[in-house]
């Protein structure tokens, strides 16, 4: 029961988090009172998502600890800490290994002129930030980096959803 409640619970978070990163992607196809009523829509889907997991969130110790890391991403869209909702999927996911190679593919793109030096800023922190929330050792210079570096709204996120490091 409580593996096929995770596994639901995975899927409704990446699902709705997929749909945002694909409005994204298709800014540009939308008007823009389109783009702003689906994205508002998507954002009342994750909230209510979100009020389902605090409710779902008593009992097993293990599936709570798994439902508040999926709270934690479902607070962090509706805050828009992330700019980044590929990022976001990927913390809800709990993939540290796929945010890594992001990393190294976001600084490899910076290095290459792909990405502007700003965005590769957002996209860094962003991946640190997701990384120290799920535990993961981070180097020295990338908590630096982090503190030097960390949104109002990341700093926020970490605050309410509870420092894990």
């Amino acid at each position: 029961m409580a593996d096929a409640l995770r596994a639901n619970a995975r899927d409704q978070i990446a699902r709705l988090l997929t749909q945002l990163a694909d409005l994204e992607d298709a800014r540009e196809e939308f008007d823009d009172d389109e783009y702003e009523e689906t994205k508002a829509e998507t954002l009342a889907q994750l909230d209510s998502f979100k009020t389902s997991l605090a409710r779902m969130t008593t009992g097993d110790v293990t599936l709570t600890n798994e439902l508040e890391t999926i709270k934690s991403a479902t607070l962090a869209a509706i805050s828009a800490a992330f700019k980044t909702p590929e990022i976001l999927k990927l913390f809800a996911l709990k993939q540290p290994e796929a945010l890594r190679e992001r990393l190294r593919a976001c600084e490899r793109d910076v290095l290459l002129g792909k990405m502007s030096d700003a965005k590769g800023k957002i996209e860094r922190v962003e991946i640190l930030t997701a990384l120290k929330k799920l535990q993961a050792p981070l180097e020295e210079s990338e908590l630096t980096f982090l503190r030097e570096h960390m949104t109002a709204g990341l700093a926020e996120f970490v605050a309410v959803a509870g420092d894990n490091s």
